[in-house]
């Protein structure tokens, strides 16, 4: 089977193979994406929960801007309890991805809900055929458990199985997970093809929470400490896809997909103390959803104006029913004292797309639009029962709206040369859908809407594959949503622009390269003030080299010696109050050897053994209880890992 990739139709578009995911070290799913050029992602609340996004100037949180799809299925959470857009990744069995698909910016009508700063796609495959075993020891006792079993010829029909559990550096950091992913390809007669995907998940983890910074300073904490007990969480999920690609027609290619995925999250953080109540301030949220979908879409050549025209058409709909609460809990005891949410609520999305495509010589146009129903219902039972958290919208409400989007591209190739320099320039709409509990009875769903534009160059090849942009869009209503302390603040139009580059180079025969370097800036248009957390900054390699050996007192067969390392840097990130953070430069190694059926891997992640601050936060607390309040705004980290070193033993049969 030959697997090929769609060429690019903006200059920020690339897909990142294997080779480039397998350069550095990537123990998890999350690891991948830091491939992807000018994201960041950051783990503040523990291993088990979602991370947090940083791209082209936008702070997503925990996905709210970032678009992310496993094979077809939607990882993004609507209205979730915790952040909008939530996106745990953490299901996603690492070994198992055999590529990214990265649209940057919003410029593709395929792209739907919290596609704002851009979408990442993951397509699903297993490398090599038989079974492979993997079994992982390393420090802070990280144990972990890999099994892959491709049957046939075809990477994308697999199971996988991981297990993994450690104690981990410092208090309250210690994990479990289990993970299952199964795949089935079946090809039929006449181009009829089928696909099941099918998963189950299951993770219990803690959380440090945060360190002050003048308690670390002042020796009452050192830099690995909990700031309290009892955070952590579980989580659950479980899912499954079907697809169908019917038999070609003509000129013509439809395929339909239906998914169901059921979901459940705990969580406990306190990242204030004592500030607001002496019984605690901790939160625990609990979300749980189910989520139905189907999709269809068409694709074939027709004819314009004489021409030949690409043209793409989608149809889809989702439907979200959600339950969630959120009470306070007391640190001395772990009961709750008050209830602060205790809502469910459904809500669907329906959507169709089209997008055409005409090649004039060297030039290319391309035309689409989106448009998008949001239809919401609420049932607030904490209202319901107890009049003082009766706010007004009702007990019971609905609110519907419609978000209609333009895309539109322009190319032009160079030279009439295989792969010629391309110039492009893009412009799209994009949006995130509401927080359901915060509409009013027959509102009309206020969508947030993002105009974004792109103009760049790119050359694509075996060898070389470069690229450089410019982009920047606009956000009407934006909100800046402070996770410490759970707070939202509404603050009016947001401008953001920037310039990314990137390269990937395969210059010899085993060595892969993949560079990138992202520069953003993002302000609020009516102040003009910089938004807080956004990464101005951000630059990434990943370089990979593989190389058979000869070892004749070993026999025969080679011996397969590999090397790899991921350096990243990020710059000083704008937070509130003024203060900026501090850089990060991290630096990961892998050695392995391969001989026959063994194979042996050696990782180490912060090889250079940096105290970094994985997230760095102001804002007021009183973690003792015993000291006077005061809302003086202060600084807190999480702190980033030390230098982790861990040996996989590895069996292929």
């Amino acid at each position: 089977m030959v697997r090929g990739t769609r060429p690019p139709q903006s200059a920020s578009e690339l897909t990142l193979g294997r080779d480039i995911l397998d350069a550095a070290p990537r123990s998890g799913a999350v690891d991948l994406l830091r491939a992807v050029p000018g994201l960041v992602a950051s783990q503040h609340s523990g291993e088990g929960k979602a991370h947090q996004l940083f791209l082209r100037g936008f702070d997503a949180l925990h996905g709210q801007d970032v678009e992310l799809t496993v094979a077809g299925l939607p990882v993004n959470e609507v209205s979730h309890i915790h952040a909008l857009g939530y996106a745990d990744l953490n299901f996603v069995i690492p070994e198992v991805v055999q590529a990214l698909e990265v649209t940057e910016g919003s410029y593709r009508a395929t792209q739907g809900d919290f596609a704002v700063a851009g979408t990442v796609r993951m397509d699903l495959g297993v490398k090599e055929q038989g079974v492979h075993l993997a079994g992982t020891l390393g420090q802070y006792r990280q144990r972990r458990l890999v099994a892959t079993v491709r049957p046939g010829e075809d990477p994308e029909t697999f199971a996988a199985v991981e297990l993994g559990e450690a104690r981990n550096y410092g208090a309250q950091r210690g994990y479990g997970r289990a993970s299952l992913l199964a795949q089935a390809t079946t090809r039929l007669t006449d181009g009829l093809t089928l696909r099941a995907l099918t998963g189950s998940y299951v993770t219990r983890f803690d959380s440090p929470g945060v360190v002050r910074e003048d308690a670390l300073l002042t020796g009452q904490q050192d830099f690995f400490s909990a700031s309290t007990p009892r955070q952590g969480g579980t989580v659950s999920r479980h899912q499954l896809l079907l697809g169908v690609e019917l038999p070609r027609s003509g000129k013509g290619r439809t395929k339909l997909e239906f998914f169901g995925i059921l979901s459940d999250l705990r969580l406990r953080n306190n990242f204030t103390g004592f500030r607001v109540d002496e019984r605690g301030d901790g939160l625990e949220q609990t979300n749980d959803s189910i989520i139905l979908g189907a999709r269809a879409e068409h694709r074939r050549t027709v004819t314009m104006f004489g021409r030949p025209v690409t043209l793409e058409l989608g149809l889809g709909a989702r439907r979200d029913g959600v339950e969630q609460t959120q009470r306070r809990y007391r640190e001395s005891d772990g009961t709750f004292f008050s209830d602060e949410i205790d809502a469910h609520f459904t809500q669907t999305d329906v959507w169709g797309w089209a997008e055409g495509r005409m090649v004039l010589g060297r030039w290319a146009l391309r035309i689409g639009g989106r448009a998008d129903a949001l239809g919401v219902e609420v049932f607030d039972a904490l209202a319901f029962r107890d009049p003082r958290f009766y706010d007004g919208q009702g007990y019971s409400r609905s609110a519907f709206g419609v978000h209609l989007g333009a895309k539109a591209g322009l190319e032009y190739a160079l030279s009439d040369d295989a792969t010629p320099w391309r110039l492009f320039a893009s412009y799209g709409d994009g949006f995130r859908s509401p927080q359901a509990r915060s509409l009013s009875e027959g509102e009309r769903a206020p969508f947030v809407s993002v105009h974004g534009a792109e103009v760049g160059a790119r050359k694509d090849g075996e060898t070389w594959a470069m690229q450089l942009s410019v982009f920047g869009s606009q956000v009407e209503n934006d909100f800046f949503f402070d996770h410490t302390v759970g707070t939202t603040v509404y603050t009016g139009e947001t401008l953001r622009s920037g310039v990314t580059a990137s390269l990937q180079a395969r210059p010899v025969r085993g060595l892969v390269a993949a560079l990138s370097g992202t520069v953003a800036h993002a302000y609020v248009t009516r102040t003009d003030t910089l938004l807080p957390y956004f990464a101005p900054f951000v630059a990434r390699a990943d370089v990979g080299w593989e190389h058979p050996l000869e070892w004749s007192w070993l026999g025969a067969e080679p011996t397969l010696f590999t090397v790899g390392t991921g350096l990243t840097f990020l710059g000083p990130r704008p937070l509130p109050f003024d203060e900026k953070s501090r850089s990060v430069f991290l630096t990961d190694l892998d050695l392995g050897l391969r001989r026959g059926e063994l194979g042996l891997k050696l990782e180490v992640r912060n090889l250079l053994d940096a105290r970094w601050r994985d997230g760095e936060f102001v804002y007021s607390s009183r973690f003792d209880p015993s000291a006077p309040a005061s809302l003086i705004p202060a600084r807190h980290f999480t702190a980033g890992s030390p230098r982790m070193a861990s040996l996989t033993l590895e069996v292929h049969l």
